[in-house]
């Protein structure tokens, strides 16, 4: 048998001692270990093999090498095949068992290896007729064992040699900057030279910074020194300008241009008061399109286009023909700059990406089922998307096909805020922080530092306390998905009560401790969940509300208080709509042991209360800085004079937990924590007979921007 005799495996033709795999007009040249790694599966075609037989055959039984060998190894073979033949499907992964060869291979002494190239016909055009492959069929399967056999006498080689092998994109990343804190938002020039980002420096003002990527050895340069905290930027087509949003301390946005070799501030636009915002520049550079919030709706926003060649910038708004009520946070121009790609909120609770037409503001839905989106982009030249979705609890990196609609898993945890280069290659913030409980001590005349509960390898968050059962409830990944836990309040005995495979958030206990409520997400669809203690069951309350928010009990554990986003309502243990609970909107109120109502404006800074014979809601705390809707506590006492509230209060980077007394009328101080310690929107809790104030911390405050360059992505 001559070495150079080939076989056919599906639609393609296989030179093992060439290691090339050709298909109709197109070839491409294997590494020696996937050669080795086809030919071991052809050789024990039609016969599964198991992982272990694989690691074994290929990589000498190194179980340490193999096991992720392997894996990349077959994501390569089939990437390659892919490449080639997408009709069809090569590697089948049988479950529990192994891997098998999906198309059967023939051998044909008639066949001489050359280039695809070359060939007047392809390989599909050389397959061999059904009846001569039936004769053959014998001697195929000699054959080809005898070539697999041959190639592993003559290519083996040592485990060493892993480092050549191809490996999914998350082996591509490069590490673009490593200073203290947390680098954000890379935005990169048109020539690929410049990284502009903000950086948040522990215990200093965010700024934004510019690196020379050509001269990677360089410090980076301050491009802002100010009191602002400065956002996403984009650079003008010229490199003459920048222009980026900022919020200033009572978190007012603009949008502003500044000269990056003289430093001149131009301020384009403001774009509302307590959020942020986002931006882009056209391809052309002479049109900027930034979010706003809606001047003529509350708590909803607003695409504006500026025009970057008119002296006056003069803004137009994209229009919306139908319903508005969203909320959008990520904005990019497609590369004809006719449409918009924006991630979007909705009512139900879910965030998804949308193409809006720039000229008649028509939208089209892209995605489903995403509760958090962080940062979209469109590469400079294919009808490709990326961006980062929040499943589980966890940021996750996704790429879109804009021509079939399929979604492609990057496999890369923490991708966030992602933005092309004009060469392809693909910048981003990795936030691969993970959270754990800690408790904080109110009792002690000296403060004390915070001290863990849970920290373990898994993601813990949202906990919320019972007096009566003397258990911690808590959202955790422990299980693979985000699910609802329950341990005791120094974090041991923990158990699973939930099998949702959904995104859980905000348990809240019943006073009676026979219940537990919480927040699901699926599928697109926003629920309200009722655990129950006696049957050890969970069910779903059906509200008819599109979304649910965090939920509260009433005093005798027969109703739940829920806010579908505007107004609270109350609902018996059935889902049966009980009414109304106040008049004033807010997302989340309390009911107190004398069934008064206190809750917070949509502000979020100042408190009501709506006595239980009055229908009327009065100011109980005329100040209050909550920096989330959700996440306070009502600690009560036996009188409202002997109650506290405790609250997550954050200024720019001054971040605090605090509390308001309401015997004094005075807000004070628990405890100032470094920049993002904790979560805002996990929740807190209090175990008072230990005295312990209970949070979601964050465990590193580390964040850099990363790179995968363009040869390695889809």
């Amino acid at each position: 048998m001559k070495t150079n005799q080939p076989f056919l495996v599906g639609q393609c033709l296989f030179c093992a001692f060439e290691n090339k795999l050709s298909c109709a007009d197109q070839e491409r040249i294997l590494q020696p270990k996937f050669t080795e790694l086809l030919c071991f599966l052809v050789k024990h075609y039609p016969e599964a093999v198991t992982r272990e037989e694989l690691i074994a055959g290929v990589w000498d039984g190194n179980q340490f090498v193999g096991e992720k060998a392997l894996t990349n190894a077959i994501w390569h073979l089939r990437k390659t095949f892919k490449e080639l033949d997408p009709e069809h499907t090569y590697i089948a992964t049988l479950r529990k068992t192994g891997y098998r060869l999906a198309q059967a291979p023939v051998f044909d002494e008639t066949q001489e290896c050359e280039s695809a190239l070359d060939k007047p016909q392809s390989p599909i055009e050389t397959l061999p007729q059904q009846g001569r492959a039936s004769d053959f069929k014998i001697v195929t399967v000699l054959a080809l064992a005898l070539v697999c056999i041959a190639f592993f006498y003559l290519q083996r080689t040592p485990a060493i040699s892993e480092s050549l092998v191809v490996a999914p994109l998350s082996e591509h990343i490069e590490t673009i900057t490593t200073s203290p804190g947390r680098e954000l938002f890379p935005a990169i020039s048109n020539d690929s030279h410049f990284l502009a980002y903000s950086w948040r420096r522990p215990e200093q003002y965010t700024n934004l910074y510019l690196r020379d990527l050509f001269s990677p050895e360089q410090a980076a340069i301050a491009l802002t020194d100010s009191p602002y905290v400065e956002g996403r930027a984009v650079f003008s087509d010229d490199l003459n300008d920048i222009f980026y949003f900022r919020l200033d301390e009572h978190a007012r946005c603009e949008i502003v241009k500044q000269q990056i070799a003289t430093a001149k501030i131009t301020v384009l636009a403001s774009c509302g008061q307590g959020g942020s915002s986002d931006l882009d520049i056209n391809k052309a550079g002479n049109q900027l399109v930034f979010i706003s919030e809606n001047n003529k709706a509350k708590g909803q926003t607003q695409l504006n286009i500026v025009d970057l060649q008119n002296a006056e910038k003069v803004i137009k708004q994209v229009p919306c023909p139908s319903d508005c009520q969203f909320n959008d946070e990520s904005v990019v121009f497609s590369p004809a700059g006719d449409e918009l790609l924006v991630s979007r909120n909705l009512a139900s609770g879910y965030e998804e990406l949308f193409l809006v037409d720039i000229a008649s503001g028509q939208a089209k839905q892209l995605t489903s089922g995403f509760v958090d989106i962080r940062g979209v982009d469109w590469h400079p030249s294919k009808g490709l998307l990326v961006f980062s979705g929040v499943e589980q609890g966890k940021r996750h990196g996704y790429f879109y096909e804009l021509a079939t609609g399929r979604l492609i898993d990057s496999k890369i945890d923490g991708l966030s805020y992602p933005e092309y280069g004009q060469d392809g290659s693909l910048y981003f913030h990795q936030w691969h922080i993970d959270s754990a409980l800690m408790r904080v001590e109110t009792n002690n005349a000296v403060a004390s530092s915070p001290f863990p509960i849970l920290s373990t390898h898994f993601n813990t968050r949202f906990p919320n306390y019972s007096s009566i059962k003397k258990k911690l409830a808590f959202v955790s990944n422990e299980s693979g998905t985000t699910e609802l836990w329950i341990a005791n309040k120094d974090g041991t005995q923990r158990k699973k009560l939930s099998q949702l495979n959904a995104t859980i958030y905000n348990p809240v206990w019943s006073f009676d401790g026979r219940y537990i409520a919480f927040n699901a997400s699926k599928n697109g669809v926003n629920t309200l969940q009722l655990y129950n203690f006696t049957t050890q069951m969970t069910t779903e309350l059906k509200t008819d509300f599109t979304y649910h928010s965090k939920p509260s009990w009433a005093q005798d554990s027969s109703s739940i208080l829920i806010s579908n986003g505007t107004e609270l309502y109350r609902f018996d243990l059935k889902g049966n709509n009980l009414g109304k609970v106040i008049e004033q909107a807010t997302l989340y109120g309390y009911e107190d042991q004398r069934g008064a109502i206190i809750f917070a404006n949509l502000d979020a800074q100042q408190l009501w209360i709506k006595p239980p014979d009055s229908d009327q809601a009065e100011l109980l705390v005329e100040s209050i800085n909550l920096s989330n809707h959700l996440s306070w506590y009502y600690d009560e006492g036996t009188t409202q004079t002997a109650s506290r509230v405790y609250y997550f209060n954050v200024e720019q980077g001054d971040y605090r937990i605090s509390y308001y007394d309401f015997t004094s009328h005075s807000h004070h101080d628990v405890m100032r924590l470094p920049e993002r310690a904790f979560s805002r929107s996990s929740g807190l809790t209090y175990i008072k007979e230990m005295g312990w104030l209970v949070y979601t911390s964050y465990k590193s405050p580390q964040i850099d921007i990363k790179r995968i360059k363009a040869e390695y992505l889809p």
